[in-house]
Parts: C-alpha cells; structure tokens; sequence
C-alpha cells in the first residue's frame, strides 16, 4: 500500500491584497479616533460654549438699566410660593426670542415630574427632556437628554451647566433661596424665602 501525497502549494498572497487590508484598518482607525474625539471632546465643548454665550446674553439684553433678562427674573420672583404657567414661559420665550440665539424656536411644555422643550437651533429639531429639583439649596436638572438630530450635536447636560451655575450665583448674590421647586401637568411651582 502506497500513499501518494499530493503536494499543496500555498501561493503567496498578492502584495496589494495585503496592502489593501492595511489602509483599510488604518481607515477604521482613524475613523474611530475621530468619533471618539468628537463624543468626547468636541461636542461637550461646543455644548458648554453655546451654554456659555447663552449665559452671556441673559445677563446683559442691551436695555438701559443694563440688567440683563436673569438677573432681573430673579429679582422679580416674590416671596412665598409662585406659580408660573406653561402659556407665561411660552409667551416670555417668544418675547426674548432675540436673547435665545442660537436656538430660533423654544415651545415648553411642563409634565409631570419635569418639562419638555421642542427646540429649533443650528436648523435641526431636537426635543429637550429633564426633571428639576434642589440639591444642597441648589436648583439643578435632573437626567437632561435631547433627542433627535439636535441632540447628535450638542449635549443638553453640558449645555446647561453654565446656567446652572448663573441661576444659582445671581439667587445666592441677591440673598434669595429656592426652598420648593416642582413641576405639575402645565404648571411650575417655586418657593422662594430672602435669607
């Protein structure tokens, strides 16, 4: 009994096939790198920044007296329990349109737990979903999210975090503090106290 043994031959792979696979790796890499350099870096930037003009234009709107929109809500809340509607927001947003640049239209909606805002900034649509509530006497947002194409370019939390900060600074400088803050179907509703 003889065995015949066939003799394989590999045939060498072509050099462009392999240099094909090469670029086309470096391709994904690069790909991946740019990716992550805009989730990570450039648009929790870019959403600071836009939170940050945003924070500018309240503070100054140009009139005489020179006090910005912020500074003079927070001065004009009274004492004890205010309830602010829907319609009230709505209307004060369509009023200061100008100073919302570069968001071109806002429409909230209070549900409850939290609001709902339907936004029209840099020509994409985007709906705007969080709760409020107070931490250590401070008003923050609570699970800010944006959805739909808005929200692939900018992040609502980092966005936010320059007015934050503002609201709870002019609150604190002008000796006032939130003690309640909630929200109901169509209706926000703030307990403000002078320390």
């Amino acid at each position: 009994m003889t065995r015949h043994y066939r003799s394989v031959q590999r045939q060498p792979r072509s050099r462009r096939g392999i240099a094909c696979l090469g670029w086309i790796t470096a391709l994904i890499w690069v790909l991946v790198a740019l990716v992550a350099a805009y989730l990570f870096v450039l648009r929790p930037s870019l959403s600071r920044t836009v939170g940050e003009q945003a924070v500018q234009r309240l503070n100054i709107d140009g009139t005489q007296s020179g006090a910005g929109v912020l500074p003079t809500l927070v001065t004009a809340l009274p004492s004890g329990e205010v309830r602010i509607s829907e319609q009230e927001i709505n209307a004060y947003l369509l009023a200061h349109a100008g100073l919302l640049a570069p968001i071109d239209q806002a429409t909230v909606r209070l549900v409850s737990g939290g609001l709902e805002v339907d936004i029209r900034a840099f020509g994409l649509d985007g709906t705007a979903r969080m709760g409020v509530a107070l931490q250590n006497g401070r008003v923050i947002a609570l699970n800010p999210r944006l959805d739909g194409p808005l929200g692939r370019l900018v992040s609502l939390g980092d966005l936010l975090a320059p007015v934050e900060q503002r609201l709870n600074e002019l609150l604190e400088a002008q000796g006032r503090r939130i003690t309640d803050l909630r929200i109901e179907p169509g209706e926000l509703i703030v307990t403000v106290t002078d320390a």
